[in-house]
């Protein structure tokens, strides 16, 4: 319960510190910042060699074609419309 209402708490901050007339997007923009920055990195497992190759590939491809991405925004619309 108590981690709970520590979350409680983050998220009300945060919404005090937005201004009024942000979007649903801009909140969860904000909301996505804060998970991560919390996450330590040295908690993280470290990347395989296979699991840097992969990003290195799909850095490789972004920059070829950018246009081919999607933004995640869009991705989650799509979802949603199922």
């Amino acid at each position: 319960m108590e981690s709970a209402m520590g979350t409680k708490d983050t998220v009300r901050a945060l919404l005090d510190r937005l201004p009024d007339d942000c979007r649903l997007e801009d909140v969860i923009d904000e909301l996505i910042r804060l998970e991560t920055s919390d996450q330590d990195e040295g908690q993280l497992a470290p990347l395989t060699l296979a699991q840097r190759e992969e990003i290195e590939r799909r850095l490789a491809a972004l920059d070829r074609e950018p246009e081919s991405t999607v933004p995640w925004r869009e991705f989650l619309r799509s979802l949603e419309r199922g």
